[in-house]
């Protein structure tokens, strides 16, 4: 019986074969197979940065950067600095690029022509096709991998978490507070055989409804005080969707940076209560308002979408802290005040939800500070 054609040796060979051709060609320009992609990238994009090559590519950063700094020595690259960011890089291809990329277009011709040359037009356009579609799906699970970032719940469809846009829901384990009144009870206190879903399948689902959904809500448990928040968010981002990010805002650092990277299109941020009431509400005693505060702040002075959403507690809430509290919002365009309902996850079951006339009372005490008070009904 004739032995079957090994998919994953072939694609090695493939590789390998192209690997030691582009060497053998590129020496003369000292040149490599792994710089190549990256200095036509940068050529076809000129001022591209060196985080977009690394999405675009499935690259590593610490490989781009390697790799572009060997090209910037070998005079093949310039690295500008952005003129509105000075952090940012922008990468431009020299003069000596542009006399010998004909000469490299060329050897990239001459070895697609090689590997080609039994097949037909038809044949190399399902092939195309073929290979296009298993390294997008490669590149896009790759992605996910690097964000060590694990969701335990998934809402495939919801008309109400990201208003205005027909989204899915995504939920992260653990989180830093213990709110008495917490109803996702399973993701705060995660326990050894709740088990994440399955990277894949999230990847599946994103990659499999861009035509059909146009958000994404990510909450918790916390969703930022998991790293790998920003490279899931940088790798919706290159899906196409919009995203909206619900927070407890202790974790200013991550939520500036994902601001200033432009990861994220609205953000909810989930304030407690008044600062004298905090620690009780949110179940920590040693809780620090400081970094609330600053992510408070940084919210007010940005060009973001966002509101306040408060849980009214008849337990934790009256109207003086909510006086107090819109005293220390003061200057916030939007609230969302949500009466508690009880579930089956709730951490304390023993709360109630203040009576709605009691609802309307904080709105109108809130109204005092913020330009716009809602009352959300689940």
């Amino acid at each position: 019986m004739e032995k079957q054609n090994d998919l994953l040796m072939d694609s090695s060979i493939l590789y390998r074969s192209t690997q030691k051709y582009y060497d053998k060609m590129l020496q003369d320009l000292n040149l490599s197979y792994a710089q190549l992609p990256i200095l036509i990238e940068i050529y076809e994009n000129e001022g591209i940065s060196l985080q977009k090559i690394v999405q675009v590519g499935g690259y590593d950063k610490g490989t781009v950067t390697k790799n572009v700094q060997k090209l910037n020595t070998l005079g093949y690259v310039s690295i500008l600095t952005n003129t509105k960011d000075k952090r940012a890089k922008e990468l431009y291809t020299t003069a000596l690029t542009k006399k010998h990329i004909s000469e490299i277009y060329g050897i990239r011709r001459d070895w697609w022509h090689h590997i080609t040359q039994d097949l037909n037009a038809q044949q190399i356009e399902v092939f195309s096709k073929f290979y296009q579609t298993l390294s997008n799906h490669a590149r896009s699970y790759a992605d996910l991998e690097q964000t060590n970032l694990q969701f335990y719940k998934l809402k495939k469809l919801s008309l109400s978490d990201y208003d205005s846009h027909l989204s899915c829901s995504l939920y992260t384990g653990g989180c830093n507070l213990k709110c008495p009144y917490c109803h996702s009870k399973d993701l705060v206190y995660l326990k050894e055989n709740r088990y994440p879903i399955v990277t894949e399948k999230i990847n599946e689902y994103l990659q499999g409804h861009k035509k059909d959904l146009d958000g994404i809500y990510i909450s918790g448990g916390e969703p930022l005080m998991h790293e790998g928040i920003l490279s899931f968010l940088q790798y919706a981002k290159s899906l196409g969707y919009k995203i909206k990010l619900h927070t407890n805002g202790m974790f200013y650092d991550r939520l500036k940076r994902i601001l200033n990277e432009k990861l994220v299109d609205f953000i909810s941020l989930d304030i407690k209560n008044a600062p004298n009431a905090y620690a009780k509400t949110c179940g920590v005693e040693d809780v620090n308002l400081k970094d609330i505060e600053k992510s408070l702040a940084l919210l007010k002075n940005s060009l973001f979408e966002y509101d306040i959403c408060v849980t009214l507690v008849h337990e934790f809430h009256n109207e003086k802290t909510m006086d107090e509290l819109g005293q220390w919002i003061q200057g916030v365009d939007h609230v969302v005040l949500q009466p508690f309902v009880d579930n089956e996850t709730t951490i304390d079951h023993s709360l109630h939800s203040p009576d709605f006339d009691q609802v309307l009372k904080y709105r109108q005490i809130l109204e005092q500070y913020v330009k716009h008070v809602e009352i959300r009904r689940n």
